[in-house]
């Protein structure tokens, strides 16, 4: 559950011949380098001429061959006119946007419902860019809206793709379309962009593999649909963005979430909320009464960076239960039979507890996962913690070793914020 541009003018700042210099490592593939090229290039320039448009994109992920697998999807859309734009982003289970950014050439709002925070930023300032807006460019992953938002697009997409393959025309459905393959950060990313009329993209799929322990993994596929208008003029209100009254103006939306919110939590008792177990059973989650500590590890099927290096975890948790630690292994958003699947396969030391509605997350303030907080015997919340799986380990065990030998250091950290940085 992470990271807009000064303006949307997509024109291809590299030629040809030149971004496929960048995208290709052998001579064999410089034909297909060129191809690509001018399939992009005519598709840039198409955008820069068109003046504006609205981009709706239907994006799914899954398990690849297992329908019964964790699975998912998100709808998107993007509005451009005039060096304008508006983003929003929702669940396809939501009924309305969870998320919303707006930029009106003068100033772009990020504002998020659910927490009804919003930030506000110049257009000259770095978290109007794609990146700086943490956000939203975790919002948009898996749309490749991340990659038409950027300055320059062809530039960005040189610099990203390695071992491009042309596959030519063929059919998407009864479309006809150009048919691209390329590896973008560790992933295989196909490309389908309309063969006739405007040569815009039509589909875009991403294939991960997802390690689940014990030497297997299973892929992960992501697509995404596209449906364009072109020349569109909306109405000014498009780009005004007001947050209602009563919405909290922060720095930073992302940071927001992931640590101030977080910090907030600290000391405090833990929510009483009702989790259910995996045999259908609730239970109110609270301390283990009868532990030093308890340990609430947030997690998913989905999220690689949480079920990686599972024996080692496994190994961790063993150790620490025989010091008086209780663990509750707490998945968030999925449903009974997606977790039975996976622990199949997969079994954790912990108890596992499903937090299907996100309840629990959403009370400590966890926005991305892995993500762990640690109680103290007094139930009060002792830390919340984000970040990449090894930094949580040694966070954790810091945090541990200190509340068992009768102190603790109360902390919040951000997602990417270096160990040991207090809030």
């Amino acid at each position: 559950m992470r990271r807009i541009f000064l303006s949307l003018v997509l024109v291809a700042a590299v030629a040809p011949t030149a971004l496929a210099q960048k995208i290709v490592a052998k001579p064999r593939a410089e034909v297909a380098g060129v191809q690509f090229a001018t399939v992009l290039q005519q598709a840039l320039g198409t955008l820069a001429q068109a003046g504006g448009y609205t981009i709706d994109v239907e994006s799914t992920w899954g398990a690849a061959n297992d329908p019964n697998g964790p699975h998912g999807g998100s709808r998107y859309r993007l509005i451009q006119s005039g060096g304008k734009y508006r983003v929003e982003v929702q669940s396809r289970a939501a009924q309305s946007p969870e998320l919303v950014c707006v930029h009106d050439g003068q100033q772009m709002t990020t504002y998020f419902p659910a927490r009804s925070i919003y930030s506000q930023h110049a257009a000259s300032s770095q978290q109007a860019s794609v990146e700086g807006n943490t956000m939203l460019y975790q919002s948009l992953q898996g749309s490749a809206l991340d990659i038409l938002m950027q300055r320059d697009v062809a530039g960005y997409v040189g610099a990203q793709a390695t071992g491009l393959q042309d596959h030519g025309q063929v059919l998407l459905g009864n479309v006809k379309a150009r048919h691209f393959e390329l590896f973008w950060a560790g992933a295989k990313v196909q490309l389908w962009f309309a063969a006739e009329g405007a040569p815009l993209l039509l589909q875009f799929t991403r294939s991960t593999s997802v390690p689940t322990g014990d030497g297997k993994n299973y892929e992960m596929v992501c697509t995404a649909k596209y449906q364009w208008k072109l020349g569109t003029k909306p109405a000014e209100t498009t780009f005004a963005l007001t947050p209602p009254k009563t919405a909290r103006k922060v720095n930073d939306v992302y940071d927001a979430l992931a640590g101030e919110e977080a910090a907030a939590c600290i000391g405090k008792p833990l929510p009483k909320l009702q989790l259910a177990k995996l045999d259908g059973s609730e239970v109110e989650l609270a301390a283990a009464s009868d532990k030093r500590a308890t340990v609430l590890i947030f997690w998913a099927t989905w999220c690689a960076s949480s079920v990686e290096d599972m024996p080692a975890v496994s190994q961790f948790v063993k150790a620490y239960k025989d010091r008086g630690v209780a663990f509750y292994a707490i998945n968030v958003g999925e449903q009974p039979g997606e977790v039975r699947r996976f622990t199949a396969k997969s079994p954790l030391v912990s108890t596992i507890l499903l937090d299907t509605r996100g309840q629990a997350s959403t009370a400590l303030s966890v926005c991305e996962l892995p993500a762990i907080a640690v109680i103290g015997q007094d139930n009060n919340v002792r830390a919340v913690l984000h970040g990449s799986a090894k930094e949580l380990q040694g966070d954790l065990t810091a945090q541990l070793d200190a509340l068992l030998a009768g102190a603790s250091a109360n902390t919040a950290r951000r997602p990417g914020e270096a160990p040991g940085r207090q809030k």
